[in-house]
């Protein structure tokens, strides 16, 4: 028993929540709202991706920008030593004529504006901007794995509370089997190993609430993981973990029937859509990556360097069409639109291992449901049988016809007996959780 209440602490303090099925709504605490609205304003992973947002957005706008025209302030000077000259006579008078200036100058601002190019413009911007959808369905989806993992952990909370409770009442109830049996060896109805024997099972008792304070310790550490609150509040985490364990049984989810509507909601199969959609926006870009292109370039300005006066600064003014269309290129344009097609068929298996990984996590989920229901329903009635047992242990202790092994038999059961109960009922809550997660409901 010790080592199966462990495991489940274990899972309690790492947030994982293990399938099953839900037709039942929780209701969400006010101090669980909170939690996550905490977890979504301090959690660092999500100030992350809200970057990573903000970035892809503004890469979308540079896209955007080759189709807009481009404005340049140019200057150029140059000193050139010795330049073209020729003599020339003139009245009687020989006269150095240079054909290109000692000091080259030539400044102007030139524009160059984009007039057609064949769609590859429009394709950028729609890659920009299919690669912020995942930006987004990322962003979404961690969003909603953290509300999940801080739901998992307030109620994690709420069922060790519930288990220190009854933890208490058995370390009660072996106390008081203690003091009697001490009364008891006094008159000499009892033995001093008896008292001995009583003593040890209040201390195994007394360390099983330790470990199970340690671990709701833990619980609450993760909680301040994930919330940024080094004192997040949990008032009602028992309460509510009490009333998500009265609420009707879940049923088993109808595989056959409601997949797709698992499948439309679910956010790791959405992500894995919108990464097929970029990658058919790559097939795309790279099959226009060869279309030609058509600019306009102009530039006005001063220079020197014309005929006769040399040295002498000018206004210079140029217009023109440019017109660039690839005709060979080593074959890259081609391997990159092979490599993008491969790409584009593996995202598309992408999606089918996504909506089967999902199937997959149902049928577990159902698997669980089928044996936490059944598990549960045993317990119940071996709760009662234990807890009977028990008062007609004591009562026989009290009248001294009852041994110290069959004492420690009986509260022993009602140990097992109600943390078996606690545990399943806790698996239960964390699987109506984990469906909603799975359907891609909102917690609350």
């Amino acid at each position: 028993m010790k080592s199966q209440l462990v495991t489940i602490l274990a899972f309690c303090a790492i947030g994982v929540a293990q399938a099953q099925n839900q037709t039942v709504t929780i209701a969400a605490p006010e101090d669980l709202k909170a939690l996550v609205q905490q977890a979504n304003t301090n959690y660092p992973t999500l100030k992350q991706q809200q970057q990573q947002i903000q970035a892809g957005e503004v890469r979308v706008d540079i896209a955007r920008t080759s189709m807009r025209p481009s404005v340049n302030l140019n200057g150029n000077y140059t000193y050139i030593t010795p330049v073209p000259q020729f003599a020339i006579p003139l009245n009687g008078q020989e006269v150095v004529a240079k054909l290109a200036p000692n000091n080259s100058i030539n400044t102007n601002v030139s524009i160059g504006q984009t007039i057609y190019d064949f769609g590859r413009t429009d394709a950028a911007v729609r890659q920009a901007a299919d690669n912020v959808q995942i930006l987004r369905r990322n962003y979404e989806l961690t969003q909603q794995s953290l509300a999940y993992q801080v739901a998992a952990a307030y109620y994690g909370v709420g069922f060790l509370q519930r288990s220190l409770i009854v933890q208490d009442s058995v370390i009660r109830t072996a106390s008081a089997n203690v003091r009697l049996l001490s009364n008891r060896l006094q008159n000499g109805d009892a033995l001093e190993y008896d008292v001995l024997t009583e003593a040890v099972r209040v201390k195994v008792a007394q360390n099983r609430k330790i470990e199970i304070q340690n671990q709701l310790e833990k619980q609450l550490a993760t909680l301040t993981y994930l919330t940024g609150n080094p004192q997040p509040e949990t008032n009602r985490a028992i309460e509510q973990f009490q009333v998500g364990v009265q609420l009707a049984p879940v049923s088993l989810f109808d595989l056959n029937g409601q997949f797709q509507t698992a499948a439309v909601g679910n956010k790791t199969v959405l992500l894995a859509q919108d990464q097929v959609k970029a990658a058919e926006t790559d097939v795309l870009v790279n099959n226009r990556s060869g279309q030609p292109s058509i600019t306009f370039n102009g530039t006005a300005g001063f220079k020197n360097g014309y005929p006769l006066e040399v040295e002498q600064l000018r206004g210079n003014t140029t217009a023109g069409i440019n017109f660039v269309a690839p005709i060979y290129s080593g074959k890259r344009y081609k391997l990159q639109n092979q490599a993008a097609q491969l790409n584009l068929n593996a995202s598309r298996y992408a999606v089918e291992t996504a909506n089967a990984q999902l199937r997959q996590s149902i049928a577990l989920l159902n698997a669980d449901i089928r044996s936490n229901q059944t598990r549960l329903a045993n317990l119940e009635t071996q709760v009662l049988q234990a807890h009977k047992a028990l008062d007609i242990a004591n009562a026989r202790l009290r009248n001294g016809v009852i041994t110290n092994v069959e004492l420690q038999s009986a509260e022993t059961g009602v140990e097992e007996a109600e943390l078996g109960r606690l545990t399943f009922q806790y698996q239960l809550l964390l699987n109506q959780l984990e469906l909603k997660r799975l359907l891609g409901e909102p917690l609350f």
